[in-house]
């Protein structure tokens, strides 16, 4: 193997040096190992050079630009894939639809994805607000189970449960992106707010791998930010005293557009 022939080689040089010049032990021992490990990398480095050479030229998968010997541009491999950028890297993620299947656990929960970075924007609650009341085409959707929604929502949003709550704890809703596919369009200005900001993440990042194309993150959501301590980091909307319902809202109740899913009736 490589890793004994170098350091035959090494032992071969080095008592050649020490019967002509008299090393001492240490330095017959230190000049067998820097031959030895020297020796040996040298050897990846020519194997790995041949390697490459050998290789077939696999073009970026986004642009379809191909390697050039001469350029120090280094492609990047992700999976199976190479893009010849950061950029082609992005777009890639940025445009990719991925299937329902790839985006649900067994158990229906909502797998994490490599999406583009922010390719949601986080607004606060002020600004979401702001935003609802500037053009009528922006959508609130509460992503916190039905009995949270009932107990106080914002005004005018859907009820669209990321995760319902029972009897053993949160468990995920395997229809989030079914009921959402079915009333949003992937191009809606849709506003995810939960509690305190932590489901909406995970709410948005599923929407933007699902192939919506304006998702924004309420991080205050209607709770607020709370530090270990309990106190507010950031006011969410009951604490800023914005526009609150409660219960059911006949059309945007979990249940209405849960039982309208298989209708295609719109928001």
């Amino acid at each position: 193997c490589p890793h004994c022939l170098s350091f035959w080689i090494s032992l071969s040089g080095t008592a050649i040096l020490w019967a002509f010049s008299g090393l001492s032990a240490l330095e017959f021992a230190l000049f067998l190992l820097i031959g030895w490990r020297g020796a040996y990398f040298i050897n990846r480095a020519v194997d790995r050079r041949e390697a490459a050479a050998e290789a077939p030229v696999i073009d970026c998968i986004q642009c379809g630009k191909s390697p050039q010997p001469s350029s120090d541009q280094s492609f990047i491999e992700r999976g199976s894939l190479t893009f010849c950028s950061t950029n082609c890297w992005f777009t890639y993620l940025r445009q990719r639809p991925i299937p329902r299947d790839q985006l649900l656990g067994a158990g229906g929960e909502i797998q994490r994805q490599e999406i583009y970075p922010m390719s949601y924007k986080d607004v606060t609650t002020a600004e979401a607000q702001q935003l609802l009341e500037s053009d009528g085409e922006h959508r609130y959707v509460d992503v916190r189970s039905i009995p949270e929604f009932q107990n106080g929502h914002p005004q005018g949003s859907f009820n669209v449960p990321v995760m319902h709550r029972e009897a053993a704890g949160m468990v995920p809703n395997p229809d989030f992106l079914t009921v959402m596919q079915v009333h949003f369009e992937q191009d809606t200005p849709l506003l995810i707010g939960c509690q305190s900001g932590v489901r909406s993440v995970r709410a948005a990042e599923a929407l933007v791998a699902s192939g919506y194309t304006q998702v924004m993150n309420v991080t205050g959501g209607f709770g607020g930010v709370r530090d270990q301590s309990g106190a507010v980091v950031e006011k969410g909307w009951f604490e800023l005293a914005l526009p609150v319902d409660y219960g059911d809202p006949d059309e945007r109740s979990y249940e209405a557009l849960h039982g309208q899913r298989q209708t295609g009736g719109g928001a």
